[in-house]
């Protein structure tokens, strides 16, 4: 019969009642138990089976007592200019696109464009996480080093391979010149944003926008078809040689890291968001390449939401940093794990309405100014590609916690299921397939988002 000595488990718990008190859990009273000293064979002279038990008497019989709040000590700090700033750079090259438009009237300039973005995106995410990962460490020299032997191997191999696609799909030169050039800039623009060179890479984009926008308002509106002038693809080669020289110029200083960044653990450690990129390329573009292959699907929705999607992401980027200083302060104001569940997905939930409502105001603002008309088959499209922005903006927050798998086989499905249903059935709408794959894609990785970010493990 075990012998309960009331007086010295009395006497043990206000001994360590402070541990107790900021204890997370049980676990963490056991493990300075047994700093203590106390093993099972003591912990039954407590009247406990063993010093698990014993932990769980002292935890339960202790009132929760968290530490005071601190000033301000989170990491997540938005800086939102930064983020604005971030999101219209990512949809300035759009009108790139709008002012080159005459040289993709061809559907195989429109494949080869839709290539040479896949393959942009793909090298552009891996080649940024290496980046990110240095800096990260603090060492700017080697990240230096990977991002301007990244942007080199990545022109090396993604312009080849750009234009050879071209050559075979005869494109013709002016789309295999767009797409081209295309690869160089997006890789030289991610070079200048890991390094913190918005400001300067705005001033690089000037050239071409500005020369569009004076251009066509001078115009009166874009021409539905003719050539391009000269002075409009000489403005936007002016952008694209500064894009690169800022690119060389944020990488001075390089210094070869100690170990090769070649390696396996760099190569596996990038491949998932590189492979990311490709996904996010693919479901995007869906539409387009229904539209170059002939099936029915309205004009203008296509760009119109691609365009809001685009400068979105610098409002998600803040959003993104928002939530993260919310949670850091819940792991603080929170004594038990249901309440910090309950508080940490009401954030997430706000999250991403704020920026589902923010992207809804974009496409909003650009629908009318493209001159959509509200039919049914535009209104899907839109809300499919709403459904894709809900989407990519968990996926991301996802991501920043370390939760890439369910995110990267969540979006292969999500695009398998597109392809299959692009190749087996014919008859199907475009937009109602988009519609229906975003939706799945959207409720799948808020399900799992609301699981795993639930957990005050997942934000440490």
């Amino acid at each position: 019969m075990t012998v309960i000595a009331p007086d010295r488990t009395d006497e043990l718990l206000e001994r360590m009642e402070e541990l107790c008190a900021n204890a997370v859990d049980p676990l963490e009273v056991t493990a300075a138990l047994e700093a203590d000293g106390i093993n099972d064979e003591a912990a039954r002279g407590y009247g406990h089976q063993d010093v698990f038990a014993l932990a769980e008497d002292l935890y339960d019989r202790t009132p929760r007592r968290p530490p005071p709040l601190g000033a301000s000590d989170s990491p997540w700090r938005a800086v939102p200019w930064r983020h604005l700033l971030r999101g219209v750079l990512f949809g300035m090259p759009g009108l790139c696109f709008v002012a080159l438009q005459p040289v993709l009237v061809k559907t195989a300039a429109g494949v080869l464009l839709v290539l040479s973005l896949l393959l942009s995106w793909t090298v552009s995410q891996g080649t940024a996480y290496l980046g990110y990962v240095r800096l990260g460490l603090g060492n700017r020299a080697a990240a230096a080093w990977v991002l301007r032997y990244g942007l080199a191997a990545g022109v090396l191999v993604v312009v080849p391979v750009t234009v050879a696609a071209g050559t075979l799909l005869a494109a013709g030169t002016a789309a295999i010149a767009l797409a081209a050039g295309l690869c160089a800039y997006l890789l030289s623009a991610m070079v200048a944003q890991v390094n913190g060179a918005e400001p300067r890479l705005l001033i690089a984009l000037l050239p071409g926008s500005a020369t569009v926008v004076v251009y066509f308002a001078h115009q009166g509106g874009v021409p539905a078809s003719g050539g391009v002038p000269a002075v409009i693809w000489i403005a936007w080669l002016v952008t694209l040689a500064a894009t690169i020289v800022l690119a060389i110029v944020c990488t001075s200083g390089a210094g070869r890291p100690k170990r090769p960044v070649g390696a396996l653990r760099d190569i596996a450690a990038a491949l998932p968001f590189a492979i990311f990129g490709l996904l996010t390329g693919g479901l995007l573009t869906f539409t387009l390449l229904c539209a170059l292959a002939g099936r029915p699907v309205p004009p203008g929705p296509t760009t119109v939401a691609v365009l809001a999607l685009s400068i979105s992401m610098g409002v998600a980027e803040w959003i993104l940093y928002a939530f993260r200083k919310r949670v850091h302060h819940l792991l603080r104001l929170h004594s038990d794990i249901a309440s910090f569940t309950r508080a940490a997905r009401t954030a997430l939930a706000t999250a991403l309405a704020r920026y589902l409502a923010a992207l809804t105001g974009l496409v909003a603002v650009a629908a009318p100014i493209a001159g959509l008309s509200a039919t049914a088959a535009t209104l899907r499209m839109l809300a499919g590609f709403l459904g894709l922005g809900g989407a990519f903006f968990l996926a991301l927050v996802l991501q920043a916690c370390g939760r890439v798998r369910v995110v990267l086989g969540a979006s292969a499905c999500a695009l398998l299921a597109e392809i299959a249903s692009a190749v087996g059935a014919p008859a199907a709408e475009p937009a109602t397939v988009q519609l229906a794959v975003a939706g799945a894609l959207l409720l799948t990785l808020s399900i799992y988002a609301g699981t795993v970010l639930s957990r005050a493990t997942s934000h440490r």
